[in-house]
């Protein structure tokens, strides 16, 4: 009996932790880019659920995106009057406009070295330190601090939906701030992140019933040696 009481509490315990290091809440993602243009993403995290909404100046296609972060399944829900969802696999897409070099300045693969500093800063009751790095052309500054929101794995997504900058370090912790400044023209670009904790209705992750789903996961797959694909992602995705 005792040995069975042993491990009620060890499993009573192991929940209690997975529940505090899964995140629920609202991100809000703001960026700026070199034209001084800004667009603005609110995203809705419940544990591995995900839902992105760009609500300003997004992707014009697209009403909202559905995203399991464990399954890595993605679901571009459209606008309401064409009422179809589109499937991907989330890592296949990225890998495939990567590879294919299918968006101007899109790369999975981040050159910079970044070096820690000494300057630490607290918004909003989390506390920041500063990095700095730089590469051929640019200059970055990356503001850096503890949460359990999964900021850093939305970034390349964040990225191919136009709402990134170039900044995406391999950091141990979450990026909260970043700016880009290009060597050459002198302009910059630049990343706000603000965190709510709040509970989020399971609803939000809900796909409308009424609309027809494409599977591009499958398509990507069973086409891969068609020379065409590559225009057929751009044509439906239109990232």
């Amino acid at each position: 009996m005792k040995c069975v009481f042993t491990v009620f509490l060890s499993l009573l315990a192991f929940s209690l932790l997975v529940a505090q290091n899964s995140f629920e809440g609202t991100l809000n993602v703001l960026y700026t880019n070199d034209k001084s243009e800004t667009v603005l993403c609110e995203i809705k995290i419940k544990g591995d659920d995900v839902y992105l909404k760009q609500i300003q100046n997004g992707n014009s296609k697209y009403d909202r995106f559905v995203i399991n972060l464990h399954s890595r399944d993605l679901f571009a829900v459209s606008k309401h009057d064409k009422k179809i969802i589109i499937k991907y696999q989330l890592d296949s897409l990225l890998n495939f406009y990567d590879r294919n070099n299918l968006k101007e300045g899109f790369s999975l693969n981040s050159k910079t070295n970044f070096k820690i500093s000494d300057k630490t800063k607290t918004e909003e009751g989390i506390s920041m330190t500063k990095y700095v790095g730089e590469n051929e052309t640019q200059k970055f500054v990356t503001w850096v601090g503890e949460s359990f929101a999964p900021i850093n794995s939305l970034i390349p997504f964040l990225k191919l939906l136009g709402n990134w900058n170039e900044s995406d370090g391999s950091f141990k912790n979450q990026i909260f701030e970043t700016e880009v400044n290009n060597k050459g023209n002198k302009k910059s670009s630049r990343v706000k992140v603000s965190v709510t904790r709040e509970p989020i209705p399971k609803e939000m992750f809900v796909l409308p019933k009424t609309y027809l789903l494409k599977d591009f996961s499958k398509l990507m797959i069973e086409q891969r040696e068609n020379q065409e694909l590559k225009m057929i992602i751009q044509a439906f995705a239109q990232f």
